[in-house]
This record gives structure tokens, sequence and C-alpha cells, in this order.
């Protein structure tokens, strides 16, 4: 008896260590195969949120994207709004744009760009506006994640 399950874990070994031989080249092509399924979705942390609306200047386009509460479960009471600025052909001397995220007709915030000193403002207007909690300045554009105070939580929370 103790032979023959010997027997069968090395053979089980074997093939374990023939499938994954087999299938270890073709994990990458898997990989993508496997992401374009139409419920396989890039996390909005990661990406910024989908893009709400975009605004076009002469210099630049302004992508503004959805507010991002992502939690494990439901939405956190901290968030953030992704801007992208795309420039056109060169690179503007200063940017100021005033920002309304939630399209309420008011303005909640004014941020502004110093290409040349790399310099990124915030002011904020609404009380909902914290701080700028990431930026980047990309080959054409500069990206900015401004923090947000859930206003679904404070509501839920009073």
């Amino acid at each position: 008896m103790k032979r023959l399950l010997t027997i069968l874990g090395f053979t089980w070994a074997a093939i374990c260590l023939l499938v994954v031989l087999i299938v270890f080249p073709g994990l990458d092509s898997f990989s993508r195969q496997l992401s374009k399924l139409s419920f396989m979705r890039v996390n909005p942390t990661m990406s910024g949120g989908d893009t709400a609306r975009s605004i076009v200047y002469v210099d630049y386009t302004l992508y503004i994207h959805e507010p991002v509460f992502d939690a494990l479960i439901g939405e956190s009471a901290k968030g953030f709004i992704q801007l992208d600025w795309e420039w056109n052909d060169s690179i503007p001397v200063a940017v100021k744009d005033t920002i309304d995220y939630d399209m309420d007709d008011q303005i909640d915030f004014i941020i502004g760009i110093d290409p040349s000193s790399n310099q990124v403002d915030l002011i904020p207007i609404q009380p909902l506006v914290t701080e700028i909690t990431n930026e980047a300045r990309i080959e054409n554009g500069w990206i900015v994640r401004v923090g947000l105070i859930n206003e679904k939580k404070i509501k839920a929370s009073q």
C-alpha cells in the first residue's frame, strides 16, 4: 500500500510539472484574453475613474473624471477627483482653471499649474475639497488628484 501511494504521489507531481511547463509560456496571452472579458474592469483608484467631461482650450484639453470614493464594501468617507491636462502643441506658460466637479453651477475649487516651476496650487472653495493628494507631470500634460470628502457619508453620520 505504501509503495502504491508513493507511485501515485510521484505520478501526480510529474503531471503537475508537465502542466506547469505547458501553461507557463502561454500565461501572458492567457492573462490578456482574461482581461478582455466583459466583467473585468480596472479599479477606479488606479485609473482615476471614468471621464465625466472634457473642456477644450486653445493650448490644452482638460479632462475631469468622476469622483472616486472606492472602498471594499460601499463607499469610503474620503476620495478624490482626477484632473488630466493634455497639452496640444507646446507647454503653456501657466494654467489656472475653475472646477465645478459636481456640476451644481458653483465653483468647487480653483487649481493652477506652473509648468516652468512644476508647482501646482489649489484654492478650495467648497468645504468638501481638501488638498492635492497626488500630482504627476507626464509627457504631454499633467495629472492631479484632489482629495474630497464624501458628502453622503457626512449626511449619513448626522
